[in-house]
């Protein structure tokens, strides 16, 4: 809510076209503590949810929780997972990111879409072109099957989870 409010802001002072989107998964049980007073975020500019030194997790929306949640059970096991919320994909930091998988050599890239085709793809492909030499690992994407969507009772198999992001850092840190 916070995040949203400021870039909300921003958007509305932008001389550019600018698309706002959220998902209605972030009305559900999130609750943050937002300012009365007037405030902007800027847009294209990332925040580190939380530092790490292992490997970099980049993500955005409801994943964002997830990743969170990912780290912190990973923490357990001696992994230190640095979480980078993108907050827009257009523009997104590469600075940021560049900067994070300098740090840590790894990279997943957590997203709200099928595999193929998502925006994570784009992460990655950007990132291996200017920072390749980061990296110790190749990176890893966690996103949607590559399956249109079909019952309700299926999407449980293809949701963005912790547990599904924490396989995918284990499978970075593996290599």
């Amino acid at each position: 809510p916070y995040d949203a409010k400021g870039l909300l802001a921003s958007s509305l002072k932008s001389p550019d076209p600018v698309m706002f989107l959220e998902s209605i998964a972030l009305y559900r049980g999130l609750y943050d503590e937002v300012p009365i007073d007037h405030y902007e975020l800027p847009i294209g500019r990332a925040a580190t949810r939380r530092e790490g030194t292992d490997i970099t997790v980049v993500t955005w929306g409801p994943p964002v929780h997830a990743a969170v949640e990912a780290a912190e059970a990973l923490a357990v096991d001696g992994v230190s997972v640095e979480v980078i919320d993108l907050r827009t994909i257009y523009p997104w930091d590469v600075d940021a990111v560049l900067d994070s998988v300098e740090r840590t050599g790894r990279l997943v890239v957590a997203h709200e879409t099928h595999l193929t085709a998502g925006f994570g793809a784009e992460i990655v492909a950007t990132i291996t072109e200017r920072g390749a030499y980061f990296l110790e690992t190749p990176p890893v994407r966690v996103g949607h099957m590559d399956v249109f969507w079909g019952p309700t009772r299926l999407e449980k198999h293809s949701v963005i989870t912790a547990e599904r992001i924490a396989s995918g850092i284990r499978r970075a840190m593996k290599g």
